[in-house]
């Protein structure tokens, strides 16, 4: 495997000819390590500073936070005014986990860990499942002509991330013409995950979810999941959330409903379409709530926040839509939907009447990725910070904010 190539949008900086231009290009170089290093590295180790924060997930009194690509920051979160550090899992490539009777799920790029989750400072590696997830690489930085992956060997090794370079490049004019883009932004005690997550697990089975396809994980034995089947969605799927017996998948194209009669063999029941977006999706009772956000490679300008009547699983539909800025994560407790608007803040909306949902309260200063709605009280991150809110009858008021940094 040598190079990819990608056509782009070209905006010459000087003519070569009538017929000819040079455009300066950007290069992406893969980083590899092999798998036996990769898989060496995964472990716990000490407190440390978050990169970039990613995922979240709650389990009891512990706030897992996913460091892009590198690993699990582990919370102390049973003072909501004094959260803690107390542990840190490298994993490489790591963007979503799930928790089971203190059994912890994490990915990587290509295999399932399982963590013994019983001190949560100081979990212990007890099963690898290797090279049952699909493959994933990092995501670009920018619009990338070209991939390098010079003598990469995927049957051995992992690509854990890209070095950039410049170059000239001479095209020939009507090239313009042809234009593509390639970039890249997406029973039992059990924790909750986020609006965002791609784990999710329901009764005695976690269910991963890729770019495509659904992966059905039996865990019974907890320590030993097995996998027990994929189904293809045939969509661009983003995340996953279950309700009762229906898994809810979000892709930009539209929610997708799946039946768990046979919970190893997830069936199709129904679809909703919606403008092109990214979809991460919420469910109360007989309404789902959709978040859209376009005006990047998610797709066209427009962001949306959807209700959909799901009183029939086999056929749902959008009852009211309302345009919002820069939709991410969304959560939803008794008569209140929480949504993160990006750098517009943070909006609640009253959903005591889910087709008249009425936003009743914005907090400009508040830039959230994701939100977790607890019993008690709620937890977000954004920006590298863990926030613990309270619930008041106006909105929400702030308990801590706690830097990962």
């Amino acid at each position: 495997m040598k190079k990819l190539l990608f056509v782009l949008v070209l905006v010459s900086f000087w003519s070569c000819s009538d017929d000819t231009y040079t455009q300066e290009v950007l290069i992406a170089t893969a980083q590899t390590t092999t798998k036996a290093e990769f898989r060496a590295s995964v472990g716990p180790g000490p407190v440390q500073q978050i990169s970039e924060s990613g995922k979240i997930y709650a389990y009891g009194q512990y706030v897992l936070v996913n460091d892009k690509y590198k690993g699990i920051h582990i919370i102390d979160n049973s003072d909501p005014a004094n959260p803690a550090k107390i542990g840190f899992i490298n994993i490489p490539g790591n963007v979503d986990m799930a928790v089971k009777n203190d059994i912890l799920y994490a990915d990587s790029w290509l295999d399932l860990y399982v963590f013994d989750f019983t001190d949560p400072a100081n979990p212990s590696l007890i099963n690898r499942l290797e090279d049952v997830l699909p493959e994933r690489q990092p995501d670009f930085e920018g619009l990338i002509w070209e991939v390098d992956y010079g003598e990469y060997d995927p049957a051995s090794e992992v690509v854990v991330g890209w070095t950039y370079t410049t170059e000239l490049r001479e095209f020939d004019r009507g090239d313009e013409a042809t234009i593509d883009v390639l970039s890249s932004d997406a029973g039992g005690q059990t924790g909750t995950g986020g609006s965002l997550a791609r784990f999710n697990i329901t009764g005695e089975y976690l269910y991963v979810v890729d770019s495509f396809r659904i992966f059905s994980f039996q865990i019974s034995d907890l320590d030993n999941p097995q996998l027990r089947g994929e189904v293809l969605v045939g969509a661009n799927v983003e995340t996953i959330f279950s309700d009762g017996d229906y898994l809810y998948i979000g892709s930009p194209v539209g929610m997708f409903i799946y039946g768990l009669s046979n919970p190893g063999d997830p069936n199709f029941l129904s679809s909703v379409t919606h403008i092109t977006g990214c979809d991460p999706v919420v469910v109360q009772g007989d309404y789902a709530f959709v978040t859209v956000r376009g005006g990047n490679w998610c797709g066209q300008p427009d962001s949306l926040l959807d209700v959909v009547d799901i009183t029939d699983r086999s056929n749902p539909f959008i009852v009211k839509s309302e345009v919002m800025n820069e939709p991410y994560g969304l959560g939803v407790k008794g008569n209140r939907l929480y949504v993160s608007d990006g750098s517009f803040g943070f909006a609640v909306y009253d959903i005591t009447n889910p087709v008249e949902a009425n936003r009743i309260i914005t907090y400009n200063d508040l830039e959230i990725y994701d939100v977790i709605p607890m019993e008690q009280w709620m937890i977000m991150i954004g920006n590298n910070t863990l926030y613990n809110y309270e619930y008041t009858d106006e909105g929400i008021g702030l308990i801590a904010s706690f830097s990962l940094n």
